[in-house]
């Protein structure tokens, strides 16, 4: 059960970060991580949807210590504020940026 009570804390604290979520259709969702349940079923807010394309790296003119590349996308973009993902659907999970946003702290 200790195992479990780190696992959950170690997720709290990507809480309120940004994320990067890629699913098995080959979209890929960008957004403040909100909340997950045991299905793995994620909730982002003030997301955008990138379709079609895939990121490609871009390094960046100017480097910090928290980004070291940005990445940007080929095709289709639009946000789709607070969305739902299926846990079923879920290929992949980052952290886009490890600074907290203030709109939902």
């Amino acid at each position: 059960m200790s195992a479990t009570t780190d696992k959950i804390q170690q997720l709290r604290q990507h809480l309120n970060f940004k994320a990067r979520i890629k699913t098995s259709d080959e979209r890929t969702f960008i957004g403040v991580l909100v909340c997950i349940d045991k299905q793995k079923n994620t909730i982002l807010a003030n997301t955008d949807e990138f379709r079609g394309g895939k990121a490609q790296e871009k390094e960046t003119a100017t480097r910090t210590l928290l980004s070291l590349h940005s990445f940007f996308y080929i095709d289709e973009q639009r946000f789709v504020g607070l969305v739902m993902i299926p846990g079923k659907h879920i290929v992949k999970v980052e952290a886009e940026d490890l600074s907290i946003d203030d709109l939902y702290t």
